[in-house]
C-alpha cells in the first residue's frame, strides 16, 4: 500500500474534470507531509507511464486516470482527467 492511496482513492471517486488541491489539502488528504522534491522540482509532479516509474505519487494520479499540473510558487496542484 502506498502513502499516496488516498490521494488515488479521491481522484477515482471524483467525477468531475479537474480537481485543484493546495498542497496543504494533498498532505491532509495522505497524512504526511509532502516531501521537500515537491516543493523544489516540477518533475516530482510528472505524469509517468505507472508500468514504467517508480514514483507511487505518479502512479496514484495516473492510475486513476488524472494528470498533474502543478504550480509550485502558489502550492498548488489541478488533477484532470486524462
Amino acid at each position: 500500500m502506498s502513502k499516496y492511496d488516498p490521494l488515488k482513492s479521491r481522484l477515482t471517486a471524483f467525477r468531475e474534470d479537474s480537481l485543484a488541491l493546495s498542497f496543504e489539502e494533498i498532505e491532509a488528504l495522505i497524512g504526511h507531509p509532502l516531501p521537500p522534491s515537491s516543493r523544489d522540482y516540477d518533475e516530482w509532479w510528472s505524469n509517468e507511464d505507472p508500468e514504467k516509474t517508480t514514483h507511487s505519487q505518479s502512479k496514484a494520479w495516473v492510475t486513476a486516470g488524472f494528470t498533474a499540473e502543478v504550480d509550485r510558487l502558489r502550492r498548488h496542484v489541478t488533477f484532470r482527467r486524462k
